[in-house]
């Protein structure tokens, strides 16, 4: 209890509402604060990272928003702009959709409008991150609401990042990297070279080159 009255645990500050109760309270009010918001672009039917604009893998046939944004759950989290622990609210306003990445790296922020810095100055997710969450989770992989995505996505990423290191040391021609990377091109289990790019070699570096 503090010298507000308020238990720790933030019962007076009220409950989480839902990541689609947190877009829906966006939806008619992003361009405002966040001018560059991937909606711009996409609409509201894609839940997506508002920092990355990372897409999150979920069925978008499920016949209403809240179906689609509430199968995100997991994907992406409920970030808080002023810090929860340093007295910030659980409103929608105070929340934005984040992935698990750009969630983990974002400092505690006791003031709002520099959370809101934090989100806007976000770069844009490297698409081949994209292409392969896509593939290996999406509803073509027959995959689309899994369980325990925060260790899906962790493990993914790790996969990610050596597939990475790889690919950049085959476009500088090291044989060892290009025969492990051509083996990787020819794994059916492997979701995250676009069907475009099939027919180039692969030291292409448009072909592989991270975008």
């Amino acid at each position: 209890m503090n010298a507000h009255g308020e238990d720790w645990m933030g019962q007076s500050r009220g409950a989480m509402p839902s990541l689609y109760r947190v877009a829906e309270y966006w939806m008619s009010r992003y361009e405002a604060v966040f001018p560059d918001l991937y909606a711009y672009y996409i609409g509201w039917g894609e839940p997506f990272c508002f920092r990355c604009s990372w897409l999150a893998p979920v069925d978008e046939a499920q016949g209403s928003l809240a179906a689609i944004w509430g199968s995100a759950g997991g994907w992406l989290e409920r970030a808080h702009l002023h810090d929860w622990a340093l007295g910030g609210s659980n409103e929608p306003e105070n929340l934005v959709p984040l992935c698990r990445q750009c969630h983990d790296i974002m400092p505690e922020f006791s003031c709002r409008q520099s959370a809101i810095s934090y989100v806007r100055d976000g770069v844009r997710k490297n698409s081949w991150w994209q292409f392969f969450t896509d593939g290996a989770f999406g509803a073509s992989a027959g995959f689309p609401n899994p369980p325990f995505k925060v260790k899906l996505l962790r493990d993914a990423y790790v996969r990610f990042t050596e597939i990475e290191r790889l690919v950049a040391a085959a476009t500088k021609g090291d044989e060892n990297a290009v025969v492990r990377v051509q083996k990787l091109l020819g794994d059916a289990s492997w979701p995250a070279r676009p069907p475009r790019l099939h027919d180039r070699p692969v030291t292409d570096p448009d072909a592989l080159a991270t975008p």
